[in-house]
């Protein structure tokens, strides 16, 4: 299974993050801060990172980072590979992840 790691800032969003990617599949993880992430990460890597503006610079090794900044944050960081701007709804959060994550889908099919 796909795993996705929340760095949000907004309590509100992480939990909305939440929400929308576990009914699409994925498996979700939400840190709360970029000590709190790198954390996660090391112990359990996740495919794809969605970090906030203030968060997105962290370095995440193996992962995809899709940033999502706010109004008037920047973009910025060294592992940064596709970024959504907020607002946006569910149907373009799961589009960015597909195109972040290279199309794979959320669960791998079985043959």
């Amino acid at each position: 299974m796909i795993r996705i790691l929340v760095l949000e800032s907004e309590t509100r969003l992480r939990h909305a993050f939440k929400t929308m990617l576990e009914s699409a599949g994925y498996e979700v993880d939400i840190a709360l801060d970029g000590a709190d992430a790198r954390s996660r990460h090391s112990r359990r890597p996740a495919d794809l990172v969605i970090a906030d503006g203030s968060q997105g610079g962290e370095e995440f090794s193996g992962a995809r980072i899709l940033a999502v900044p706010g109004g008037g944050d920047p973009v910025s960081g060294a592992g940064v590979t596709h970024f959504l701007p907020k607002p946006f709804g569910r149907d373009d959060l799961l589009a960015a992840v597909r195109v972040s994550l290279g199309g794979q889908p959320p669960i791998p099919s079985v043959l």
